[in-house]
């Protein structure tokens, strides 16, 4: 009895070490796994304009900038979810949260600028009675504590009750520059059909060219409006800033474009997730409004660049994005 077992054990022993054999023998030794292709000649998100990154919020339970650009963000209630990639921001329809964080000269001193982020937002409701998660919710701010209104704003408007499923990205601008009479320009963003869903937003700033340009999942955006004589239809792709009123979107007047962003009152630092009047107490000379509210939706890896991307490097962004590298 002894010996059958022995046996058996020795025949078990002999058909593992077999097995073993053949699945090492199957491993190419030679030809190694393949890598991803690159794409558009970068094998990382990070490679696109790494000189010119200044600022990457991944939130991987933490408001930490890779770029350390942005540094000591203190957090309101601030949650983390499941996102884009890893981790990501987690606004609430019931909770105020938001984060201020201090930030360098090269944030408070851009003269052109990227913004570039995963988003998922249930859009915003009418804000007629008050409350979180009404009217226009606050994304990111540069504080100007004596003005109103931050240098730079992005947020989701106040919602288009004829159009429902739009969601109404903004982004404004204030330009103390000599010279620019205009100071104050925006541009909306009019997403329709992407509620409750990850996409992918990039808006750019050309001072040499005084425009700024809107992508969507890496291709440039449709109807965009908001801006000085902006036709009913919008623009696809880009808008024109002017300094001063140009008479009409083909520039009649013969108006200077916008130029240079020169951004000033700020006191170095930033506020994410609201606007800069909505954190307690205010960040600047104004208060709580009851149409305006901190952000209820979610955000990932929030980049900020200090030049324009160029189209190609857009789309490259997003689908490297993608595909999680």
């Amino acid at each position: 009895m002894k010996n059958r077992t022995l046996i058996k054990y020795i025949g078990v022993a002999l058909l593992m070490g077999t097995l073993a054999q053949s699945c090492e023998d199957s491993i190419d030794r030679d030809n190694l796994p393949v890598p991803y292709a690159p794409i558009g000649g970068y094998e990382n998100s990070d490679d696109i304009a790494a000189a010119n990154l200044v600022t990457k919020l991944s939130f991987e339970n933490n408001l930490n900038d890779s770029r350390t650009n942005m540094t000591n963000a203190v957090g309101t209630n601030v949650q983390f979810g499941v996102g884009a990639k890893g981790n990501a921001y987690n606004g609430s329809d019931s909770q105020k949260r938001y984060a201020v964080a201090d930030v360098s000269s090269a944030i408070t001193g851009l003269s052109a600028f990227t913004f570039s982020f995963w988003m998922k937002s249930a859009n915003t409701v009418d804000p007629a009675t008050p409350g979180q998660g009404k009217g226009a919710q606050g994304i990111f701010s540069i504080v100007r504590p004596t003005e109103f209104w931050g240098g730079i704003n992005l947020f989701i408007e106040n919602p288009d009750n004829a159009n429902p499923d739009r969601i109404r990205l903004k982004l404004s601008v204030e330009n103390g520059r000599p010279g620019v009479a205009w100071g104050g320009q925006s541009v909306m963003m009019n997403i329709d059909g992407s509620k409750n869903k990850w996409i992918y937003v990039t808006i750019a700033y050309d001072p040499t060219v005084s425009k700024v340009s809107a992508y969507l999942n890496g291709e440039p955006a449709a109807n965009l409006t908001g801006y000085a004589y902006a036709p009913a239809e919008g623009l696809t792709g880009s808008a024109p800033w002017f300094a001063n009123d140009p008479g009409g979107i083909d520039n009649p007047n013969g108006a200077s474009g916008y130029g240079a962003i020169q951004m000033m009152g700020t006191n170095g630092k930033v506020v994410i997730g609201t606007h800069q009047f909505d954190t307690n107490p205010p960040l600047n000379n104004g208060s709580p409004q009851d149409w305006a509210t901190s952000f209820t939706g979610m955000l990932d890896e929030f980049r900020i660049y200090n030049v324009p991307l160029k189209s190609a490097d857009v789309s490259a962004l997003y689908k490297l994005e993608k595909d999680n590298r």
